[in-house]
């Protein structure tokens, strides 16, 4: 019997097309997974743009040059909910912040905020354990997710560059991944929502801080996953979002955002337990109110639990 190889991916809602996509999430995400399987993840990535760290509000001059390196430990988890496979994962980052604002240079670093995920499959991608998984062909899904971002990170009204957004967040997501030969054809579709930040820092020395709101996001991002063999995949991802005007001090700044961003994925998986992907994003249109730059990351996963070794042994044990 041919064992598949689990091209695990976890969606990076910290980093992964942040700036241009309104938190893209990855390729293959809501595709099914077994249960019990965990996941520990290292990311190391590096942004260039002229928006805040989150991407969601573009900074007033499109001279300003802000150059960032993130990275992330996440943990996540699959299990049985209802009957359908359901999935939990927490993120914990750390920020870097290098920037040229009109001449001058300013730095800061600390963690970020904490982003707590929680979705389950809808349609399709039944509950199963390892072994079985193994065995089933692939099918459509369709799912949801809810991803929370808290106000834990490093953030300072005195500071003009900050690793935490001082405000609570959320993203509700659908999906559909669907199977066609080789290929997976992935729509996602995305709202976020924000708290107030009443503490904004002034970018006029000695004016006080800000309060900001911020009305939505609406979001749709589409991969084209090319599976060359069961353990190397390749893809082609776009992501587009619009809205998110702010308001300061309660006046609307009319700096609502359409933003299209494009870039490519790929993971390799060496085992069972191991997985490598990069990833990489570019803004390729958007109106005048919409971040520029690129973003890079790198990211190493370890998979572990859900009877992997037991279940390979038997395998191999029969052959």
């Amino acid at each position: 019997m041919k064992i598949k190889t689990l091209t695990f991916s976890i969606c990076s809602l910290f980093f992964s097309s942040k700036a241009f996509a309104q938190q893209a999430t990855e390729a293959k995400i809501y595709q099914n997974y077994p249960l019990g399987m965990n996941m520990l993840q290292l990311s190391y990535g590096r942004q260039s743009t002229n928006s805040t760290i989150d991407g969601d509000i573009t900074l007033p001059n499109k001279d300003i040059d802000i150059n960032a390196t993130i990275m992330y430990l996440r943990y996540a988890t699959f299990f049985n909910l209802f009957n359908k496979t359901a999935g939990i994962q927490v993120v914990l980052p750390y920020v870097d912040i290098n920037a040229n604002f009109f001449g001058t240079k300013a730095n800061n670093s600390g963690l970020g905020d904490m982003i707590f995920v929680i979705g389950s499959n809808i349609i399709g991608g039944k509950p199963m354990a390892f072994g079985e998984y193994l065995q089933t062909p692939k099918e459509t899904v369709f799912a949801w997710s809810l991803a929370t971002t808290a106000p834990t990170g490093s953030f300072s009204s005195e500071k003009l560059l900050n690793p935490s957004g001082n405000r609570w967040q959320f993203k509700p997501e659908l999906a559909v991944s669907i199977p066609v030969s080789k290929f997976d054809l992935e729509v996602y579709a995305a709202a976020k929502f924000f708290t107030t930040n009443n503490k904004l820092p002034s970018t006029v020395l000695g004016q006080p801080a800000s309060s900001v709101s911020q009305k939505p996001f609406y979001s749709l991002t589409f991969h084209s996953v090319y599976n060359i063999n069961d353990k190397f995949w390749v893809s082609f991802d776009a992501a587009g979002r619009t809205g998110g005007e702010t308001k300061k001090n309660g006046i609307a700044q009319n700096d609502s955002q359409t933003v299209l961003g494009l870039g490519g994925s790929m993971n390799y998986s060496p085992s069972v337990h191991h997985k490598i992907g990069v990833s990489f994003i570019t803004n390729a249109a958007g109106d005048e109110n919409s971040p520029n730059g690129s973003i890079y990351a790198l990211k190493y996963s370890y998979v572990f639990g859900g009877g992997i070794d037991k279940t390979l042994q038997e395998l191999q044990d029969k052959n």
